[in-house]
C-alpha cells in the first residue's frame, strides 16, 4: 500500500527480539515463536522538543490489529521516547503534520480519528472522528486559515478541524467516483487540493471561502490511478497524473514540462538546514551542503507485529513475512526462534513457493511483484548479488495481492491475484524460473485468480468477481477454469455455484475430484464428467483463509478457517463430508504450509504447529477417474 521501501539491515540474519517459545502441544497446537519488530514508518515530521529551543523527529509505526506507537527522536544522539495510542482501536497513522501551535497532528486509521501531540505537555491525546463515516486518514495539511484539513478513505471526503475553538468538521465527499483523497497540498490563496483515486487520477480544488469544489483536470489526463499533488519550496502547489504534471492555481490546473516543476519539500527538515529520518535501528542525519552524514543508533524495538503468510522453502524450512512492512523471516523450530532475514519493501508477501534452491515470493508493494530468493547465499539488497532478486513482466502492477501459487505440470511458477487499485481482472502469471521468462495471462474478462491447483497436465483456476481495491465488479458469479499450459488458453470454463463471487480455495484430490470453497459452501467438481457432483453448506462460521487448503499426508484435505468459532478443518474425499476439526488456541489469521502431520499458521504475530490427530488414518481410496 505503499510509498515507501525500507531495509533493517543488509547481509546480515537479525534473532534480536524475536521471541523464543516452548513447542509445548495443547490440544495438538504448539506455540513454535512470536515476532516483535518495528512496524511500518509511514509518517514523520520535525516539531519542537520538550525543553525551550529544542526540537525532536517524531515517527508513527503501524500495527496490524494492536495498536500503533509514536516516538519522539533526539536528532543529535538518538534517544528517544516512545507514546500508545489514546485510542486502542487505532493501529497505525499513515500521515503526521507540525501545525502553526507547534504541535503535531496524526491521522490515523481504521475508525479516522485526528491524534495531537502536544509538545508543550508532552501528551498524545485524542480530538475525535472529523468524519464518523470514514475509516482512514491519509493525508493532512494546514490550510491558508490556520485550520487542519484531512484526506479521507473510503467515502473520499475531506475533514477539517479548528485548533484554536477544537471544532470538528465534515466537509463532504469531494469525488463521488473515488475510494479515497490520498494526498493534500494547501495554497496561499485560499485552496486546498486533493489528489484521489483509484478508479481514476483526478485533482480537487475547494475554496477555503465558499466551500465550492471541482475537479480540474483535464479528462484525457483521468486515467486509472492516484493523483498526486503536493506544495513545492517555490510555494506553489503542483500535481501528477500519470506522466503528466500540472501546475495548479485557483480552479485552473495548466500542463506543464516536468523540466518546469518545483521540487518536493520533505519531512525531516531540522532547523540547521539537515534532514532527519529514522530507519531500522538507525538515526540518520545528513547535511546536503556539505555531504556530510551522521549515524546515531536508535534502539527502538517496536511490537508485536503480524505475520502475514508462511510457507515451506527449498531447504525444508519455514519461511514467513509480516505485514506492513514485508519482513521476511524464517523459523528455527528446533530451538522455537523466528529468525529475522531482511526486508522486502513496505508490503507483505502473499505467495510462497519452493523451486530448486529458491524460495519464489509474490508480494504488494516489495522489491518486485515477483523475487526469487536463493536460500544459499546470504540476504543482500544491492547489485552485484542482489538476493532476493525482483522479477516483473510489462504491465505488472507493484499493488497486486496474489492469492494463488503453484507449480504446474509444465515445472513453471504460477501466480495468480487481484488487480491494482481501481482495476478489475488480476492475471494468471506464468514464470519460467529457469529462463527468467515471465508472461501474464488474462483468463476471463473483469475476473481476478483467487485459486489455482494441478490436475493431470492442466491448471485448475478459480476466480473472483472482484479487483482491486476502488473497482467495482460487473460479471456475477465466479468461475471455474481449466487451463492448458501448452497451448496457454482455456479449455473449460465452468459456473460451479450461480451467485457465488469467489472461489476462495481448491484442492485435488488423489481421486481426481476437485473439492472447492466458495460462498460458504464446499463444492465437489468431476472434470472428467464436466459437471459438479456435490455442494454443501460450511459447518462452521465464515469463510477460510486464502489460499489454506491442501492434500495431507493422510489423503485427506486440510484446511483453515478464521472465524474464532473455527479453525482447523478437513474434508473426507472418501465421503465428501467436511468437518471441523479444532480449535486453535488463538484465531487463525494467516496460512499456509503442511509437512507430514504438522500444518503451520499464524495468528498475529505467534507462529503455531498443528499436528493432525494419529487417529486420522488414510482413507480408503474410490477408483481413480
Amino acid at each position: 500500500m505503499y510509498p515507501r521501501l525500507r531495509r533493517l539491515l543488509v547481509g546480515c540474519l537479525l534473532v534480536g527480539t524475536v521471541a523464543r517459545a516452548a513447542a509445548q502441544e495443547a490440544g495438538g497446537f504448539a506455540l513454535l515463536g512470536t515476532y516483535h519488530g518495528q512496524g511500518g514508518q509511514f509518517a514523520s515530521t520535525v516539531a519542537p522538543g520538550p525543553t525551550e529551543g529544542s526540537e525532536r523527529l517524531y515517527a508513527s509505526y503501524l500495527y496490524m490489529g494492536k495498536t500503533l506507537e509514536v516516538t519522539s527522536v533526539d536528532p543529535a544522539t538518538g534517544a528517544f521516547k516512545t507514546y500508545a495510542s489514546p485510542v486502542k482501536t487505532e493501529s497505525g497513522a499513515r500521515c503526521m503534520v507540525t501545525g502553526p501551535d507547534r504541535n503535531v497532528y496524526l491521522g490515523t486509521m481504521p475508525n479516522a480519528h485526528l491524534l495531537k501531540l502536544d509538545t508543550r505537555t508532552d501528551q498524545l491525546v485524542d480530538l475525535g472522528r472529523p468524519a464518523p463515516t470514514e475509516a482512514f486518514i491519509w493525508d493532512l495539511v494546514f490550510g491558508s486559515d490556520g485550520k487542519l484539513y484531512a484526506a479521507t478513505q473510503p467515502n473520499a471526503k475531506l475533514a477539517r478541524f479548528d485548533p484554536k475553538g477544537g471544532r470538528l468538521e465534515d466537509l463532504g465527499q469531494m469525488d463521488k467516483l473515488a475510494l479515497f483523497v490520498r494526498h493534500l497540498a494547501a495554497s496561499d490563496d485560499g485552496f486546498i487540493y486533493g489528489g484521489t483515486g483509484p478508479s481514476r487520477m483526478s485533482v480537487v480544488a475547494y475554496h477555503i471561502a465558499t466551500g465550492e469544489h471541482r475537479a480540474i483536470l483535464p479528462p484525457e489526463a483521468q486515467i486509472g490511478g492516484i493523483a498526486e499533488v503536493w506544495r513545492a519550496a517555490d510555494g506553489r502547489v503542483y500535481a501528477l497524473a500519470g506522466d503528466r504534471y500540472f501546475s495548479l492555481s485557483g480552479f485552473t490546473a495548466r500542463s506543464i514540462d516536468a523540466a518546469h516543476v518545483g521540487g518536493r519539500v520533505w519531512a525531516g527538515r531540522l532547523r540547521d538546514g539537515r534532514y532527519a529520518s529514522v530507519k531500522g535501528h538507525s538515526l540518520i542525519v545528513k547535511d546536503e551542503k556539505s555531504g556530510r552524514t551522521e549515524v546515531h543508533p536508535y534502539a527502538y524495538e517496536g511490537a508485536e507485529l503480524p505475520v502475514f503468510r508462511v510457507g515451506f522453502g527449498p531447504d525444508a524450512r519455514l519461511y514467513g513475512s509480516t505485514e506492513l512492512p514485508a519482513r521476511l523471516l524464517r523459523l528455527d523450530e528446533p530451538r522455537g526462534v523466528l529468525e529475522e532475514i531482511g526486508e522486502l519493501g513496505s508490503g507483505e508477501v502473499y505467495s510462497f513457493l519452493a523451486h530448486g534452491k529458491r524460495l519464489l515470493m509474490a508480494a504488494y508493494a516489495a522489491l518486485g511483484p515477483l523475487m526469487s530468493y536463493d536460500v544459499t547465499r546470504p540476504f543482500q539488497h544491492d547489485e552485484p548479488g542482489r538476493n532476493p532478486a525482483p522479477v516483473s513482466w510489462p504491465g505488472a502492477d507493484d499493488s497486486w495481492r496474489t492469492f494463488a501459487a503453484t507449480i504446474g505440470p509444465d515445472g513453471k511458477a504460477y501466480f495468480g491475484g487481484l488487480a491494482g487499485y481501481g482495476k478489475l481482472g488480476g492475471p494468471l502469471v506464468s514464470w519460467d524460473v529457469r529462463t527468467g521468462a515471465v508472461q501474464a495471462f488474462p483468463v476471463m474478462r473483469d475476473q481476478s485468480v483467487s485459486a489455482l491447483g494441478v490436475w493431470k497436465d492442466k491448471l485448475v483456476v478459480g476466480t473472483t468477481i472482484y479487483g482491486g481495491m476502488g473497482s467495482t465488479p460487473t460479471q456475477k458469479d465466479a468461475r471455474i477454469i481449466l487451463w492448458d499450459p501448452a497451448s496457454r488458453e482455456a479449455v473449460y470454463n465452468l459456473e460451479p455455484i450461480p451467485g457465488a463471487v469467489s472461489i476462495e480455495n481448491l484442492a485435488v484430490a488423489y481421486n481426481g475430484l476437485v473439492y472447492a470453497i466458495a460462498s460458504r459452501k464446499m463444492f465437489v467438481l468431476d472434470l472428467n464428467a464436466r459437471r459438479v457432483t456435490s455442494v454443501k453448506d460450511l459447518p462452521f462460521p465464515g469463510g477460510t483463509v486464502y489460499g489454506s487448503m491442501a492434500v495431507g499426508s493422510d489423503g485427506r484435505i486440510w484446511g483453515f478457517a478464521p472465524n474464532a468459532q473455527a479453525g482447523i478443518f478437513m474434508i473426507d474425499p472418501t465421503t465428501d463430508e467436511i468437518r471441523l476439526m479444532a480449535h486453535p488456541p488463538k484465531p487463525i489469521t494467516a496460512g499456509f504450509a503442511i509437512r507430514g502431520d504438522h500444518i503451520y499458521f499464524a495468528s498475529g504475530g505467534e507462529v503455531y504447529r498443528y499436528t493432525v490427530p494419529s487417529a486420522a488414518t488414510p482413507p480408503t481410496p474410490r477408483p481413480r477417474r
